[in-house]
């Protein structure tokens, strides 16, 4: 007992923890009458915690960290746990489970689906467990979470190909945080559940259907900075739990978007490096169709025939650890994200690398319908129709998912376009989550792409779903006009259009591809639109609620509201 929780503190310490965080390590008494339970066992395990956490002096210290031992006493551990986290508003809550063979798994999938569904808002649960690790072993296991502000992504590291570490994302709370309200910097709560062999919770839900059978030798560093394993000879050996159940019997496309009652995600399928191997012809350089800063896309037929795009991380030491926490954030906010305008996420693989494998979209993305070379076959329906199904997308993302998502990187290249034509909303690596209580986030470095930023995100580092909708405006400017938004000569599309605006010369706005087939009104409207979503000041944007009433007849906008009645539910 006391190994394992020396090993999750060290995890919660050494990895998870940023600067002005205060960390509490919980030990749960269990009494059924807790006016009897004697002060002498009380006061036996606080001290066994104290003496446990002087271990970590130093290193909290030198990261700024701030560790409290607490002892509390329950009817349960599972209510134990909840109640001390809301009590001290904690902003992540930490599980592990013992070793013991003779532990319950029952017991302990109760105790962590129960922390599940009764962590307190704000709160993210995330639960660790392992089987059958050998004693001997001098390998440090770990997962990490790492956070920007509301920003949360993880790294994997295992032992061997037999004995596996379990990092279970949470599955009725989305991953988020939140600022105690006296604070005025980063420091969040973190509270760690420590508990004897006789009731220590093991994090156990459906997992990935198949993981490596190779085994990766590494050696040992000594270097405290080289601890964790590096993640890319070390992921093969790893289980993922993913935020959601499994549902085994979700097979056709049809029902890709329709919600079950319980409100469950449809499954991914964590796929073996051989698969997406051949699918990819060992990703020759032919199948290609898309780079990034971070990634390359390759396109693969799975062995059922199936065409699938495989977004491949790219390998090397420049800002690995920044690629591998964007690969991670999109990876765990993919699996809250459900809608017919967001791609939808096919599976991942984390041997030999970090892959994550999409549906295949025929027609690209929107960048290369609008300034590829064919870009005559965008005709103005089209354009209307993405124009909307973007909107629609990007209102389910602010409105409708469990936690606000902030997209930070709405582009035209990062809108695919479905076989009919139907955008779909792709690549979340910026993606930030936004908690209800919060108004912004406040980020630095500013990312995203020239040309979209918001002028409060790129001096000020504010984010919050008014950067989706200055973005979103600048998208619209670009399909209307088939003009990029920094041009080869440098020239910005806001500067070039504002002035047209104004001066109502809506018909010189558009495409010249277009050869004038297109419709007034709707021409007009999106303009109009355009003009409200890129003003200088964010009070003055609409909402993407305000955007679909804008642009959709009354019809339209009783189907999008009982969808989005669907959604929340």
């Amino acid at each position: 007992m006391i190994h394992r929780s020396n090993e999750l503190l060290s995890w919660a310490v050494g990895v998870a923890a940023h600067p002005n965080d205060i960390i509490v390590a919980l030990h749960v008494l269990v009494d059924k009458d807790e006016k009897k339970l004697e002060k002498s066992n009380l006061q036996r395990a606080k001290t066994s915690v104290i003496n446990m956490l002087a271990n970590y002096a130093k290193i909290c210290q030198a990261k700024q960290v701030q560790l409290e031992a607490k002892v509390r006493t329950s009817s349960s551990i599972s209510k134990g746990l909840i109640e001390e986290a809301l009590l001290i508003e904690a902003n992540f809550l930490l599980v592990g489970g013992g070793c013991s063979k003779n532990s319950s798994q029952r017991k302990s999938f109760e105790i962590t689906n129960y922390c599940f569904k009764h962590a307190p808002e704000g709160c993210l649960v995330i639960a660790i467990g392992r089987q059958g690790m050998p004693q001997n072993q001098t390998d440090m296991a770990c997962v990490t979470c790492e956070g920007n502000n509301n920003s949360v992504s993880s790294r994997w590291t295992g032992r061997d190909g037999n004995n596996l570490v379990k990092a279970l994302f949470p599955l009725q709370k989305p991953l988020g945080s939140k600022l105690r309200k006296d604070d005025k910097c980063s420091g969040r709560h973190c509270l760690l559940e420590i508990t004897d062999e006789k009731g220590s919770p093991r994090g156990v839900l459906e997992e990935c259907s198949s993981h490596s059978s190779n085994e990766i030798n590494g050696k040992h560093h000594n270097n405290n900075n080289n601890k964790f394993m590096n993640i890319w000879s070390r992921l093969s050996t790893t289980k993922l739990l993913f935020p959601f159940f499994c549902s085994s019997n979700r097979t056709e496309d049809d029902n890709r978007f329709s919600l079950s009652k319980d409100g469950l995600r449809p499954s991914w399928k964590c796929f073996k490096y051989d698969e997406i191997s051949r699918a990819t012809i060992d990703f020759h350089q032919d199948n290609i169709v898309g780079k990034g800063g971070f990634a390359e896309v390759y396109k693969g037929t799975l062995n059922n025939g199936k065409n699938v795009a495989i977004k491949r991380l790219a390998k090397g030491n420049n800002a690995g650890e920044h690629k591998e926490k964007m690969f991670l954030i999109e990876l765990g906010i993919l699996g809250h994200v459900f809608h017919p305008n967001t791609a939808y996420l096919v599976g991942c693989c984390i041997e030999n690398g970090l892959y994550l494998i999409f549906d295949f979209y025929p027609n690209g993305s929107l960048s290369s319908a609008l300034h590829g070379r064919n870009p005559n076959n965008l005709e103005w329906h089209l354009r209307y129709k993405i124009a909307l199904g973007v909107a629609r997308g990007l209102h389910y993302l602010h409105k409708c998912c469990r936690r606000r998502i902030i997209h930070r990187d709405i582009k035209a290249s990062n809108v695919l376009l479905g076989p009919d034509f139907e955008p779909q909303i792709s690549d979340f690596g910026l993606a930030k989550w936004l908690p209800k209580q919060w108004t912004h986030h406040s980020v630095l470095p500013i990312e995203g792409t020239f040309g979209y930023l918001a002028p409060e995100y790129f001096m000020h580092g504010i984010v919050d779903e008014k950067t989706d909708v200055f973005a979103y405006g600048v998208l619209l400017l670009e399909i209307i006009t088939g003009r990029k938004p920094i041009d080869s000569s440098k020239q910005s599309l806001l500067l070039w259009a504002k002035p047209l605006i104004t001066r109502g010369k809506i018909a010189q706005m558009a495409d010249p591809n277009l050869k004038g087939k297109y419709d007034k009104d709707q021409l007009e409207k999106l303009v109009l639109v355009a003009s409200y979503c890129v003003r200088q000041s964010a009070v003055w944007r609409p909402t993407m609620n305000e955007v679909l009433e804008l642009l959709m007849d009354e019809e339209d906008i009783k189907c999008t509201k009982e969808e989005d009645e669907v959604m929340q539910a």
